[in-house]
């Protein structure tokens, strides 16, 4: 009878142990990725995957290390081990680890290892990714931008966006995430608790990334990620707010462990000769939304704008694509008060209008907006293209479905993912938009439907 009891014990202890062991349970993302680095972000939890289905149940986190391994995908490359990293609480139990030293143009695996406290490897994710093509080289490139996506308006309750299975079908050289990844502020009938607090605000990205399709999208290829409000705090928010006992500066920190993420919130990226992208950063730096209109109130702030004109400028790419998470041409919804579209923001929207209108086959592209469309200033002839939210769920009527002018080539309530591929097939450098539609019937994995296309041909 004893020595059963103690084998019982024994059998018990295993369990609780394996059960204790750290594992990958959101997956990985791989982003920041340069001619010659990236980030991979991994977040340990004490389960495999929390748990699919209308509630979402987040997976806890673990204590552990995390280890990368790397080689370029070609025969006989050996790996590179690089030190593994202790996870804290502190920081959600998420790592992110830098992956350097890499070559231009080059197609790279990584193993990612989740490690106990004696060392031990209790659970692998693979993937890969592309690094950025060197600013002379001639290449076609394809990236992907999207935005606005819900825990409360998913297309699979277990799988999650079936967006992110569309993509990968495309086969994009990168993708963007231009902002609202998750929503602090929406409870969706109840089945999400608003989240007021730190704790709250991690475990809805955790949930986000509990769902199949949205996890495992992120180790196929590398990503950019952009904040927007409900990134941060609530709707419209700005530096100084609070929402329940959560601060914007701990939204702002939030962020930064929940995604791969350089020192500073904007940046830019050369995609060979033909591309250069920016990546601009709307919450940080901006004046209160209330504050009067006039020089000095900004939504971008006066070092990023410096950056900003002396970048694009500098630049000799062809094609120059400056990604906005919300929007700087519009037309907006009547009554909004929080962008550079916006009259509370006019004196630097006619600036940065103004300055971008003026540069040769240079592009906005813009999140925030639950809607995709095409649009032209009327006054300085700029060009936007609004991605629109992930899917048809997440749509809304806005400022243009329905309307095709001069100035709004295309406005369509619809979501999915907005694809740009710049190739020289024709001789001539030449940028092609294509809004999709997600597949919403049948299997994920098709491209979707186009809903318009555009193309330019370098002036």
């Amino acid at each position: 009878m004893i020595k059963l009891l103690v084998r019982l014990a024994v059998i018990l202890l295993l369990v609780e142990s394996a059960l204790g062991a750290p594992f990958l349970g959101n997956g990985i993302k791989i982003g920041e990725v340069y001619q010659d680095r990236a980030l991979v972000w991994a977040r340990l939890t004490t389960v495999e995957s929390g748990d699919s289905g209308a509630l979402v149940k987040p997976a806890p986190g673990g204590d552990g290390s995390v280890s990368v391994l790397y080689r370029e995908h070609v025969t006989g490359a050996e790996w590179v081990r690089l030190n593994s990293v202790v996870v804290s609480e502190r920081k959600d139990f998420a790592a992110q680890v830098l992956v350097d030293g890499l070559e231009a143009g080059r197609e790279y695996e990584v193993q990612v290892n989740a490690l106990d406290e004696s060392g031990v490897i209790t659970d692998t994710v693979m993937g890969g990714f592309r690094t950025a093509f060197e600013a002379s080289e001639v290449r076609a490139v394809k990236g992907v931008v999207v935005t606005c996506q819900g825990l409360g308006t998913v297309d699979d309750s277990v799988k999650g966006h079936r967006t992110y299975a569309d993509i990968l079908k495309a086969d994009p050289d990168f993708f963007v995430h231009a902002g609202d990844v998750v929503y602090y502020d929406k409870d969706y009938d109840g089945i999400h608790p608003l989240s007021k607090n730190m704790a709250m605000a991690r475990e809805r990205w955790n949930r986000m990334f509990s769902y199949q399709w949205n996890k495992e999208f992120h180790s196929h290829l590398g990503s950019y990620f952009m904040k927007d409000d409900h990134d941060v705090l609530k709707d419209d928010c700005y530096p100084g707010q609070t929402y329940g006992d959560l601060t914007f500066e701990e939204g702002l920190k939030i962020f930064k462990e929940q995604t791969p993420q350089g020192a500073l919130p904007y940046r830019t990226i050369r995609w060979g000769q033909d591309v250069q992208i920016w990546l601009l950063e709307g919450r940080d730096y901006r004046s209160p939304n209330r504050a009067p209109d006039g020089p000095e109130k900004t939504m971008l702030g006066v070092e990023q704008k410096v950056w900003l004109k002396r970048t694009v400028l500098e630049s000799d790419a062809t094609f120059k694509l400056v990604i906005s998470p919300s929007p700087i041409v519009g037309p907006d919804k009547p009554g909004k008060k929080d962008n550079l579209s916006n009259d509370v923001f006019k004196s630097e929207g006619d600036e940065i209008r103004r300055f971008l209108s003026e540069v040769d086959n240079l592009f906005v592209v813009c999140g925030d907006r639950h809607w995709q469309y095409a649009s032209k200033d009327a006054e300085t002839g700029l060009m936007e293209m609004g991605c629109g939210p992930i899917n048809n769920e997440h749509a809304k009527i806005g400022g243009s479905p329905g309307r095709q002018d001069e100035h709004i080539y295309f406005g369509g309530g619809a979501g999915g993912y907005l694809l740009f591929e710049v190739d020289r097939n024709d001789g001539t450098p030449q940028v092609n938009f294509r809004w999709f539609s997600n597949s919403d019937e049948g299997e994920a994995g098709s491209l979707g439907r186009i809903n318009y296309e555009m193309t330019f041909a370098a002036e």
